[in-house]
């Protein structure tokens, strides 16, 4: 009975609504109909509530892994040094401390003529921008100007984005090019690119990284001034992949086990509906 363009643009006209046909139990089989659905709607929604729990405590597992596997590698009996920096604290004692600069610096090459353009995302890295909007199930707005003054991005270069400052820096999955407003990384030297990627997402690095600047105050963008400010570690390069590896398989286990309680929250809540319908229209005796 809507009219409109877009389906959440729709506007329902009185005169139309008034003629819809409704089914009109009694006022008793009314409220029996009520009281049975408050019960048992009570009861899904209470399931799911402690699902959603459960979901966010593995979450938060989930960031516990990445953080003390990022800072404090594999070995727990390995000895530790202060790292003489407030947001790193304690690393094994073989590990390096080194200012960023000296092991990412900026990548200032412009677009190829072939490259694909890139999307920026916080949820799946840097990604091309088609297989985006496939993803997310959407069209994203097209970059129509400074289209010269894109930049170029190789597989495994870093990315600070617009929202890095809440969300840390998003690795590049895909070789293209990114618009001219983004800061491009990429490495000095040898580095596992799943270290880094997990270490730029952690929780405690994005903190770091808030504090060298009031990006909210001010409407500032995170750049390469802002990295360079926050220090980092080095783990040797086959301990920085046994770290991510064994990050990478905790991280499936956690999102396996997210993924069924989803599912188990959407089919309780395909239930409840399926449940209100029937009770609402007959289909099943309440009393």
């Amino acid at each position: 009975m809507g009219h409109g363009i877009v389906a959440d643009l729709w506007t329902t006209r009185y005169d139309e609504m008034r003629a819809i046909i409704m089914a009109l139990p009694s006022p008793e089989e009314q409220r029996a109909i009520a009281a049975f659905l408050d019960e048992k709607c009570a009861k899904v929604d209470e399931a799911v509530r402690i699902k959603e729990e459960q979901i966010a405590l593995l979450r938060e597992r989930r960031q516990i892994l990445i953080q003390q596997a990022v800072t404090r590698g594999l070995n727990p009996a390995a000895p530790m040094k202060d790292s003489g920096i407030d947001w790193i604290g304690q690393i094994p004692e073989h590990w390096e401390v080194r200012r960023s600069k000296y092991v990412f610096t900026q990548r200032k090459e412009l677009a190829r003529k072939d490259d694909v353009q890139l999307s920026a995302t916080q949820s799946y890295g840097v990604i091309p921008q088609d297989e985006f909007e496939e993803l997310v199930g959407r069209r994203v707005v097209k970059i129509q100007t400074n289209l010269e003054k894109r930049k170029h991005v190789e597989l495994d270069d870093f990315v600070i984005s617009m929202r890095s400052f809440q969300g840390g820096l998003e690795r590049a999955f895909a070789t293209g090019c990114i618009r001219s407003s983004y800061v491009i990384l990429q490495p000095l030297q040898p580095v596992n690119a799943d270290f880094f990627g997990y270490l730029f997402k952690s929780p405690r690095y994005i903190k770091a990284l808030q504090v060298t600047g009031s990006f909210i105050r001010d409407g500032q963008d995170l750049n390469f001034d802002n990295f360079s400010k926050v220090d980092l570690f080095l783990p040797p390069l086959n301990e920085q992949a046994e770290i991510a590896a064994h990050i990478r398989a905790g991280c499936e286990r956690i999102d396996n086990g997210i993924a069924i309680k989803e599912d188990q929250i959407a089919a309780l809540k395909e239930y409840k509906t399926s449940l209100i319908n029937a009770a609402v229209t007959g289909k099943i005796k309440v009393a």
